[in-house]
């Protein structure tokens, strides 16, 4: 049974996701001036279960290749047996089903959002749509489902109307998005010496991808300005707690010296840190100010 249990949560991943969900989501909620409540606690429940659809999806249709190869399988609990394909058509079933339900306690107009976000996890892995492998459609999957899909929700759900707040937030989500996932392609292509061209999408040249990061970065960095310092949508003592959490997950990598002959795909990005600090430092501040109003 503890087997089959864990074979479950293989196949959902919740912890590959969590702090992918909250960086995302908070700014949506914070740009809207929204607070720490119920709406809070269903949006980002609802955002959570749309993400694990899109994983439970993916592990759904990578199984039949996975369990070709030892090393695929390993992370498939499909592939590895532990998990029946019914099962995890049940589990994704579920998943979906409470996604679109929390959405519509939210709001009924946050409903077509979540399809949205459905739809897009089902076509990116569907084997007759698929856009996995696929170079920048790969990329701008990764992008739209990680950052803005999730940003705008957490945004309408206590904003339900298109703002300029709304535009700049996805502007920010969506470059940032493709920033990470560049950075991760970019980590696959320093490897190919030892690791087979089809496993990365990205197959322009270390130049050019390294001007794509650039242009991305800075187009994100010029959303970021506007949204933050020109619309003011978040609290100076918001982005401090993010800056503490950042500091302190980041300078014990700062410090600690690569011994690493050569780059390691499989190695935690930058993105992952600051991504968790983002998320603990944005829910710091909304309880900060739940704390507040209650004293």
């Amino acid at each position: 049974m503890t087997k089959r249990i864990q074979g479950f949560f293989e196949l959902s991943r919740p912890k590959d996701f969590i702090f992918f969900v909250l960086a995302y989501s908070l700014p949506g909620i914070a740009s809207a001036r929204g607070e720490f409540g119920v709406r809070f606690l269903l949006v980002c429940a609802a955002n959570f279960f749309a993400v694990a659809f899109t994983f439970i999806f993916n592990h759904i249709a990578d199984a039949p290749s996975d369990t070709f190869g030892e090393t695929k399988a390993a992370p498939n609990p499909i592939a590895q047996g532990i998990v029946s394909g019914t099962e995890a058509n049940l589990a994704a079933l579920v998943s979906a089903a409470l996604a679109l339900a929390l959405f519509w306690l939210l709001d009924w107009r946050l409903v077509p959002a979540g399809l949205a976000l459905l739809g897009l996890g089902l076509l990116y892995s569907s084997r007759g749509t698929r856009v996995h492998g696929i170079s920048m459609l790969d990329l701008a999957g990764h992008s739209w489902l990680l950052a803005p899909a999730l940003s705008v929700t957490g945004y309408l759900a206590f904003r339900p109307r298109l703002t300029t707040e709304l535009l700049f937030l996805f502007l920010l989500m969506f470059f940032l998005g493709l920033v990470g996932e560049i950075s991760h392609e970019q980590r696959t292509l320093q490897a190919l010496d030892k690791t087979p061209a089809r496993q990365t999408v990205l197959n322009i040249s270390s130049r050019a991808v390294h001007f794509l990061l650039l242009v991305c970065s800075a187009a994100g960095f010029l959303s970021g300005i506007y949204l933050f310092f020109f619309l003011r949508v978040l609290p100076l003592r918001a982005a401090v707690f993010v800056l503490v959490c950042a500091a302190i997950l980041l300078i014990p990598g700062v410090l600690k010296p690569n011994r690493e002959p050569a780059p390691n795909p499989n190695r935690l990005h930058l993105h992952v840190p600051l991504e968790k600090a983002v998320a603990l430092g944005l829910l710091v501040e909304f309880l900060t100010s739940f704390l507040i109003k209650l004293l």
